[in-house]
């Protein structure tokens, strides 16, 4: 592994070399990871080296679909990648995980198979993955901030230590089943949640608080009652 850091001299376990030409030249793999600003920039300049090599160039910057899909055209045809990248496990004993998509997906992944990662092959089709690494990011800073409405409209009535009990509690008995449960509840009996919004909404007025979830919340009940339905249920 030979890695290019403009800002970076030192790096224990991998060679750094003096420029990306240096780094690039006779490289299988170019993974880049850098900010989502110099992503564009960095696959200009390494396409404008590797082109010619048949290697695989991965991109793992966090990105939208159609940016990814831009990057894509500065390549020739089998050898781009979408990818994602996660890092689960402690710090001595990392846990790689990479969901990839892009004409050269599977030659990635096929390079990558003796190594402790695992690879998601996603599609032939770039930006598939960060769509993917995208909806992952709703769903997880969605919940996080839902806890954070609760816990600061629990503030304002004193109850943030019950609340926060609360809150670790209900995420100790989910489950699959119980979220599939909560779909199903919620796609038939939104009118009564809709009341039941208010009440929270009224209570909160009194404490003071201005909730950031519930206008969102209030605004799906009110697409479920004019007939969008929520995928998978009933």
């Amino acid at each position: 592994v030979i890695g290019f850091d403009a800002s970076v001299r030192r790096l224990p376990g991998v060679s750094l070399a003096e420029s990306l030409a240096e780094a690039v030249s006779g490289a299988d793999v170019v993974l880049s990871l850098t900010s989502p600003m110099q992503a564009l920039k960095t696959a200009r300049e390494v396409a404008a080296l590797i082109s010619d090599s048949g290697a695989i160039y991965a991109d793992l910057n966090q990105a939208t679909p159609s940016t990814k899909r831009s990057l894509a055209t500065n390549f020739p045809e089998g050898m781009f990648v979408d990818g994602s990248l996660a890092v689960s496990g402690s710090e001595a004993d990392p846990e790689l995980a990479l969901s990839a998509s892009g004409p050269a997906t599977q030659k990635l992944a096929d390079a990558l198979s003796g190594l402790p990662i695992t690879v998601d092959v996603v599609s032939a089709v770039p930006g598939d993955a960060a769509a993917r690494a995208l909806l992952r990011s709703l769903l997880v800073e969605g919940i996080s901030n839902a806890v954070i409405d609760t816990l600061w409209a629990a503030e304002t009535l004193g109850m943030q230590d019950w609340a926060f009990d609360e809150v670790l509690r209900e995420f100790d008995g989910s489950s699959a089943a119980s979220i599939k449960a909560s779909l199903a509840s919620t796609s038939k009996n939104f009118k009564p949640l809709q009341m039941e919004m208010q009440n929270v909404l009224e209570m909160l007025s009194e404490s003071g608080y201005e909730s950031t979830m519930l206008a969102p919340i209030q605004f799906n009940h009110g697409r479920i009652m004019h007939g969008k339905k929520i995928p998978h249920t009933k």
